[in-house]
């Protein structure tokens, strides 16, 4: 009985590693595939999709912030004494 399993294995053994090589390889291409279109297609949507213009997103909107930064900016740090 073992000699046989072994002929078995021996025989059917390497055809059948082949095969699920194979079919694992087949696997991992198609997922690679599905995740490159998926991809794609992310990427298209969002080149073609506009984004929604917002009143804050744009340079100078917060006076606040641009008085506290002319503020910093002209402030005189040089303090010399006589």
């Amino acid at each position: 009985m073992p000699d046989r399993l072994l002929d078995l294995a021996l025989v059917y053994g390497p055809g059948f590693a082949v095969c699920a090589i194979a079919w694992l390889a087949r696997q991992i291409y198609r997922s690679a595939r599905h995740h490159l279109r998926c991809a794609n297609r992310q990427v298209d949507d969002a080149l073609t999709t506009p984004a929604p213009a917002a009143a804050d997103n744009q340079p100078g909107t917060d006076q606040h912030a641009l008085n506290a930064i002319t503020a910093a900016w002209n402030a005189d740090t040089r303090k010399e004494t006589p």
